[in-house]
């Protein structure tokens, strides 16, 4: 008792046969980072936490990887949608209501989008923003707002219109941004977005980033709230978010948020120009066991003692142990959910369930009601 929330978020069993009662929080800093190879358990024991959280009631955020946490968020009735390149994504921030606040965040993402603006051209991107304001909602659309970027002066090969050219109509990155509705829900309880196909791809990654986050910004009430990026180091390596991550990580932490971010790869994660922030910023950190880990990556990076870098490295993988460091302290715990093979079908995000669940998913409809039992039975 007595943590941030109140109760534990959960209780693991330690290696010595005793209890551990698990807080993301140290006082009232609740980030914390997940960090282990592919097949190490690192997806199970993410979502086990986040479905342990689930009693403090929290908004949960999930920037997903490989659709890890998919069938979770679904079958605690979340929403979960999909980035995919050349289907529309229901994104569409021209449609924001009109407050100060949004208008400065369209100057930055219509900045963004363009590839910067001088100072003449910020002043015609604010003329714009103040127009689309001004339209009826089917008409706050990219493919409409570029033509106030035309006539005036004589058109140039480099002018916004042509530098904005990509992203309305049949332009390489139109799906993203040019749709006729912007369904974004973060308002849901639970919300999940597959960003696999975007990791890689900065130029349509990073304004769908500064998007969501805007979007999370405004719904953060005071209630606890979790947000999880998994390969977040990736997902935010850009000068954008470099120059507000810290800010960022503060104004959640004021509103009684966390932030979790989760990788395969210490070594990426630390070439990141985030890294630091991050760590800096994480109460908490855990560590799947790996018998390739780098000292020069657990140990200079993270911070990890020799003691503690020799128990990632040499536990056996069946163990179904991790190391938990909160603050000074660290704990080798274990989560063995083999007698609990239901739970795990759903934690375990695995590629060949997932498959079943999109073949269930077409006759039964998303209502985890109609598809978890069927599931359940197809996986086992």
């Amino acid at each position: 008792n007595g943590n941030h929330w109140g109760e534990a978020v959960t209780l693991f069993e330690t290696t010595a046969a005793g209890p551990y009662f698990f807080n993301f929080h140290q006082q009232d800093l609740g980030n914390f980072t997940v960090i282990g190879p592919s097949g190490s358990g690192k997806t199970v024991v993410l979502n086990f936490l986040l479905a342990q959280a689930q009693r403090f009631k929290p908004r949960t955020i999930f920037f997903d990887k490989d659709r890890g946490a998919e069938l979770f968020i679904r079958a605690i009735g979340g929403r979960y949608d999909r980035l995919r390149p050349g289907s529309p994504s229901g994104l569409n921030p021209l449609q924001l209501p009109d407050s100060p606040q949004n208008q400065q965040f369209l100057l930055e993402w219509l900045t963004l989008l363009a590839g910067g603006a001088s100072s003449e051209e910020a002043d015609q991107v604010r003329d714009a923003i103040a127009t689309n304001f001004l339209q009826p909602v089917e008409r706050r659309r990219l493919r409409y707002l570029v033509d106030l970027f035309r006539g005036g002066a004589r058109p140039k090969a480099d002018d916004l219109y042509a530098r904005l050219r990509a992203w309305w109509g049949d332009g390489e990155h139109a799906w993203l941004f040019d749709n006729e509705r912007d369904l974004t829900d973060l308002g849901a309880q639970t919300v999940g977005f597959d960003m696999t196909t975007v990791l890689d791809h900065p130029a349509v990654r990073t304004p769908a980033m500064l998007y969501f986050f805007h979007q999370v910004e405004q719904r953060l009430d005071g209630s606890p709230a979790i947000i999880v990026i998994d390969e977040g180091w990736k997902a935010l390596d850009d000068e954008v978010f470099v120059k507000r991550i810290k800010d960022w990580e503060k104004t959640i932490r004021k509103r009684n948020g966390v932030v979790g971010f989760a990788t395969q790869s210490a070594q990426d994660a630390l070439e990141s120009q985030i890294a630091s922030a991050i760590i800096e910023q994480a109460a908490t950190q855990i560590f799947m066991i790996n018998p390739k880990a780098r000292a020069e990556d657990y140990i200079n990076g993270f911070g990890l003692s020799r003691h503690e870098f020799d128990l990632v490295r040499t536990l056996p993988d069946t163990s179904r142990c991790f190391l938990i460091k909160h603050g000074r302290e660290s704990v080798v715990a274990r989560l063995d959910l083999s007698g609990e093979a239901d739970i795990l079908t759903v934690l375990s995000g695995r590629e060949s369930t997932v498959r079943i669940f999109d073949e269930l998913v077409e006759k039964t409809g998303p209502d985890p009601a109609n598809w978890l039992h069927l599931l359940i039975e197809k996986a086992a």
